[in-house]
């Protein structure tokens, strides 16, 4: 049955565009630009900056109305909403065994509103639509940091260590190529999902990556390069069982190669990126916070105090760096030390389940690949990022997006469920693994014999509901 709330989703009115311009601000806001260069410039987070902590009420306040408003519809998708939870409720927990209570309660509670945008998202807007949304956000971010290089290069181009790199509207060139990443793959998406947008797509695509390749972020290189061939792999499986063996085959290849590489030559690989054997010193930290992390195995030191500046494990590993450390540089390690190894399982759950189901759903997702593939960079990435349970952050709204596609019933338009209606009553059904509740079955109207034609057969006609899908 097609309900008012789903008739409203597919028509062009109103609402729906208030809806879709709130989803870009929210994008926005999440993306952090210009608040690192020009309101944090230290990147303390907004700790001792109380305008940044009241800038994120509304923000809150918004995705916590959106959600309302779609409860209907977010109840449907409710294992990505249970597996969710799970983890949020862990972070709550931590408060219990915190190093600072106060501060993890706060934290937890920008955590539970990103990762609440990311579930709503999702549930809200086919794969198609959603996929637009976030290159035409993006469209805008890149076309800022553009406008920032060129008119004010004192925030758009880095003048430190890395002078001449481009950082656009970003505290750093590498967190402005990990976000124009996440635009230029969501183009690509949303083009393989047969956007009508398709030369808006395609300057987003051209955009980003220009503005990448200014960054000379290899890292993010890297993983767009791994995100665009990945989507035309995936889209040359859809001609035949012969094409896909093929592309399994060259897959699976490539991923043994790479691994044999990092294995028995990592400094070709390490060169390759511009990278040293020890990634900077990160090396050096992972084996300090091991050692304070086995202090404290199961439940970790508490959710986003860990790396505070007056925390005792945290200043060990300082001193033994010498240097200010500001966090792992990688996310499952910052999560062990927060939340311990029972948060790094329910991570690994949610994560790990979500990409294990896409091997055999990305297709029927219908979303041009985009969460399949950006959850794979994703988890990629976390190995470097401490982007895992990120508070205020696209990446971790973006992952939750991806769960919550893969893990969520099929978000199916309007246009296609009247074609199905139109399908001939005895056509082959097509397969589709879904959590939705079965639709009720078509009715069948045959009409009453009258007279000799009584003693005549009448075959049955399938009549449709203009309200059944």
């Amino acid at each position: 049955m097609v309900d008012a709330e789903q008739r409203r989703d597919d028509g062009p009115d109103l609402w729906r565009k208030l809806e879709v311009l709130a989803c870009g601000f929210l994008l926005f806001m999440l993306s952090n630009a210009l608040i690192g260069p020009l309101l944090d410039p230290l990147q303390a987070g907004g700790e001792n900056i109380p305008i940044l902590r009241l800038m994120w009420l509304p923000v809150y306040a918004l995705t916590l109305g959106l959600a309302i408003w779609r409860a209907p519809r977010l109840m449907r998708f409710w294992l990505p909403a249970v597996l969710l939870s799970l983890l949020v409720l862990w972070v709550y927990a931590s408060a219990s065994w915190s190093l600072n209570p106060g501060t993890t309660n706060r934290r937890a509670m920008a955590a539970a509103f990103t990762t609440l945008f990311g579930l709503y998202f999702a549930a809200s807007f086919d794969g198609k639509r959603m996929a637009e949304i976030i290159a035409v956000t993006f469209l805008f971010l890149a076309a800022g940091g553009l406008l920032a290089v060129v008119a004010y290069p004192k925030m758009g181009v880095q003048h430190d260590i890395n002078a001449g790199d481009w950082r656009g509207l970003w505290y750093e060139k590498n967190q402005m190529g990990a976000m124009m990443v996440y635009g230029a793959l969501a183009a690509m998406a949303a083009l393989l999902a047969g956007s009508a947008k398709r030369k808006q797509m395609v300057l987003t695509i051209v955009l980003c990556a220009a503005m990448l390749v200014m960054s000379k972020s290899k890292t993010s290189l890297l993983a767009l390069l791994i995100g665009l061939c990945g989507s035309m792999l995936l889209a040359a499986m859809r001609r035949g069982p012969a094409t896909a063996v093929i592309v399994v085959w060259l897959g699976v290849t490539v991923a043994v190669t790479a691994a044999m590489v990092m294995w028995l030559a990592p400094d070709l690989l390490f060169k390759a990126l511009g990278k040293d054997p020890s990634l900077t010193g990160r090396t050096d930290i992972w084996a300090g916070l091991l050692r304070q992390s086995a202090k404290h195995p199961l439940t970790g030191y508490g959710y986003g105090v860990f790396w505070t500046l007056d925390s005792v494990p945290a200043n060990w590993i300082r001193k033994e760096t010498g240097w200010l450390v500001p966090s792992a540089h990688n996310g499952w390690l910052d999560i062990l030390a927060q939340l311990g190894w029972i948060g790094v399982g329910l991570c690994a759950l949610v994560l790990g389940g979500a990409l294990l189901v896409s091997l055999f759903r990305f297709r029927q997702v219908r979303d041009g690949y985009w969460a399949t593939l950006f959850l794979a960079i994703f988890l990629m990435t976390t190995f470097s990022e401490s982007f895992i349970l990120e508070r205020n952050g696209i990446v971790w709204a973006l992952a939750c997006a991806a769960v919550t596609r893969l893990l969520g019933p099929v978000w199916t338009p309007a246009g296609e469920r009247e074609a199905a209606a139109r399908r001939p009553l005895f056509a082959t059904p097509t397969l589709a693994w879904s959590l939705a509740p079965p639709e009720p079955a078509p009715e069948i109207w045959t009409p009453a014999p009258a007279g000799p034609a009584a003693f005549k057969p009448i075959f049955g006609k399938r009549a449709v509901s203009p309200f059944g899908a």
